[in-house]
């Protein structure tokens, strides 16, 4: 009976924890395939267009570092539940008009959604600890899901409803119900009480650790080269491609969700090169070679079935560095959920501030030239010398168990 219980439970959690980031991806991603007609719809530029999504970036900068210190005065299960509370703020977005009221809504949105994501992986490590490497990987993917169908499914979900608004409202309320599951399914990290585990000595080995450091290094240029297949590659293939009408809205729904969706089949790639012993500083390289070999064609090839081509490839390839990546903080010697919290919450609120200032750079050069080149190749630039860089700053293998 206990075992039927707990595994009801964990399912449940499951649930939450994939459900939760995949429905705040859809809604993320919706912001980015609708971009032109918001920017009509508001009458604003490109900059104050790619606000909106990325002001999703700047509220994780706070976010990210909020789930830590909700995580260290609350504990595992209600510092979760706290976060994500603010991704509902969403349900109001359908009463406001103004851009800056837009702005305000998406900015507490970020917020939760990066306690969402931070606590993905201690989340994962405490209620699956003998298949973590699998699951991990599986609900990271969560994101990938949730852009992939945001993506392809944006602008019928926006016309079946009446319009993009009512859309993202729909979206915070699925995850405000998700959340009340949490409520009865959730628990704490046991053994934050029972070892007497000293927390600020774990927050503080997340603040200086090597890990925390070579994990940003690496993922600043991935990261740049994935949210632009959200924020930049529908727009850029509407207006800047030299496509014509049709098919430019065949490529600004197609690419960006090819991709997306072939990130996700990434990770069970990689899965298979981490049980034959694969070193993560090598997969880690390559990954990022790899990234910048397939992702170039889909910017300027003009064949639309070869940049299809080379979006699946691009996407399955992104992704197969996954098992090895986030599975790092879980995998260190003598760790445990919480301190694996604190390392999450550091990684992605220092990621985020990069992001966030790459996604500004990336606009700003928009507007400035009326082209996306200088943009996309300083997004190859910083994924091919982000993979050089944290080679040597990851912590070697032995440090690993």
């Amino acid at each position: 009976m206990q075992g039927g219980l707990f595994q009801a439970r964990r399912l449940g959690v499951e649930i939450v924890v994939f459900g939760i980031y995949a429905i705040f991806s859809i809604s993320w991603a919706t912001t980015g395939s609708l971009m032109p007609e918001i920017q009509r719809e508001l009458g604003i530029n490109t900059q104050q267009a790619t606000l909106i999504t990325s002001m999703i970036i700047i509220a994780k900068i706070f976010g990210a570092a909020f789930s830590g210190f909700f995580v260290y005065r609350f504990g595992l299960k209600w510092g979760y539940f706290l976060g994500c509370l603010f991704i509902s703020s969403g349900i109001f977005i359908s009463f406001v008009d103004s851009y800056i009221g837009i702005l305000v809504i998406r900015f507490l949105t970020g917020l939760g959604s990066a306690c969402a994501l931070s606590c993905i992986v201690p989340i994962t490590q405490l209620w699956f600890s003998k298949s973590s490497s699998i699951m991990i990987s599986f609900n990271i993917n969560s994101n990938l899901v949730g852009a992939s169908i945001g993506l392809a499914l944006a602008s019928s979900i926006a016309a079946a409803l009446g319009n993009w608004r009512l859309s993202l409202a729909l979206y915070a309320w699925i995850n405000l119900a998700l959340l009340v599951l949490w409520i009865f399914v959730g628990k704490d990290d046991e053994r934050r009480e029972d070892e007497h585990v000293d927390k600020r000595q774990m927050l503080l080995f997340a603040l200086k650790s090597r890990l925390t450091w070579g994990m940003i290094a690496f993922y600043v240029g991935p990261i740049l080269f994935l949210n632009s297949l959200l924020t930049f590659l529908p727009t850029y293939y509407a207006k800047y491609a030299g496509f014509d009408v049709d098919i430019a809205n065949s490529a600004k729904e197609q690419i960006p969700a090819l991709a997306n969706f072939a990130i996700i089949f990434g990770p069970y790639i990689g899965l298979f090169f981490k049980k034959r012993g694969v070193s993560f500083k090598r997969m880690l390289f390559i990954g990022g070679l790899i990234i910048c070999i397939s992702g170039i064609p889909m910017i300027f090839m003009k064949d639309l079935l070869f940049i299809r081509i080379f979006a699946i490839i691009s996407g399955l390839c992104f992704s197969t560095w996954f098992p090895f990546f986030f599975n790092l903080p879980s995998e260190l010697k003598n760790s445990n959920p919480t301190q694996t919290a604190y390392i999450m919450s550091t990684f992605w609120t220092i990621t985020f501030i990069f992001l966030a200032f790459n996604l500004w750079f990336v606009s700003w050069s928009v507007d400035v030239t009326h082209s996306f080149t200088l943009g996309f190749i300083y997004t190859f630039a910083l994924v091919f010398i982000s993979s050089i860089v944290s080679q040597f700053i990851l912590p070697s293998r032995d440090n690993f168990m």
